[in-house]
């Protein structure tokens, strides 16, 4: 009967793999880990009921950055040290894709809500979970669909951006921004990133609900008057260029983001850009 991962304890539902499924999830000979267990101390912290040993989703982490350290060129006494030092911050991608791959939200959670409380919302963007997302789309290239993991993570992002920003107390007065997904839009994750980090600086920030009509952005956007109206989309759709039109003839600053937009009239293509130019966007119009 093959390796399963087994539940710590009843209290604590934490995933754990024996030595052998671990081998065989990270590609190298069971020998080769026991041999840095020995030799490093790179090795599983936890035990079953039996006393088992058991690598628990950290466990696979660190061992996953050691592959990669060697794969570089790192000597494996040098990988083992540097992996013995790494931050949260610089072991984040691995830690969110171990438990992502075995279904653990809640240390999902944590890793993200300590990100975000070190790095803030557009660091923790830019340097952990963008990297997560591509090498989850690399890991599985080649052996299938990770639709699964990926809204897992997605979903798991946004919940923690919402915590941070609620705790945090980041709401603002005065005339916001708006953040609008084109109708039928349905990936709405970069824009709670950008509201996140908008609040961050003080920029107030309304986000629209994916699933509005044009008549409900139209009259969103009259009500609230905003400083300025971000359009996101990820695929083309009739009628996103006409609702621009529509919203620039009531005299509202339109900015189109997202690879929905061709690519010259994209007015923003990254997090960095975008935070910039809605800033800049916001202060000129607050003193109006």
């Amino acid at each position: 009967m093959p390796d399963r991962p087994t539940v710590r304890d009843a209290g604590h539902r934490e995933m754990v793999w024996p030595v052998g499924r671990v081998a065989e999830m990270l590609g190298v000979p069971t020998v080769t880990i026991r041999s840095w267990e020995r030799r490093y101390g790179i090795g599983p912290s936890q035990r079953s009921a039996g006393q088992h040993r058991r690598y628990s989703a950290a466990d696979v982490a660190r061992l996953r950055r050691m592959i990669a350290l060697i794969a570089k060129g790192a000597s494996a006494v040098d990988a083992a040290r540097l992996t013995g030092r790494s931050s949260a911050a610089s072991s984040a991608p691995d830690d969110l894709l171990a438990a992502a791959e075995s279904y653990q939200v809640a240390a999902m959670a944590e890793t993200l809500d300590t990100l975000l409380e070190l790095q803030g919302v557009e660091r923790a963007w830019n340097e952990v979970v963008t990297p997560a997302f591509h090498e989850l789309e690399r890991r599985f290239a080649d052996v299938g669909d990770c639709i699964d993991l990926t809204f897992l993570l997605a979903g798991t992002v946004e919940d923690a951006i919402e915590r941070y920003v609620v705790d945090r107390g980041l709401q603002h007065s005065g005339r916001p921004c708006l953040l609008v997904p084109c109708p039928d839009e349905r990936h709405t994750l970069p824009m709670t990133v950008l509201r996140g980090s908008l609040l961050e600086r003080g920029v107030p920030v309304i986000a629209l609900e994916a699933g509005f009509n044009d008549a409900a952005v139209l009259a969103a956007a009259e009500r609230s008057q905003p400083t300025v109206v971000v359009l996101w989309t990820t695929r083309r759709r009739g009628g996103q260029a006409a609702l621009r039109r529509r919203l620039e003839r009531l005299g509202h600053h339109v900015l189109r983001a997202g690879s929905g937009w061709p690519r010259l009239d994209r007015d923003l293509n990254d997090l960095d850009e975008a935070v910039r130019r809605i800033v800049a966007a916001s202060r000129r119009t607050q003193h109006l």
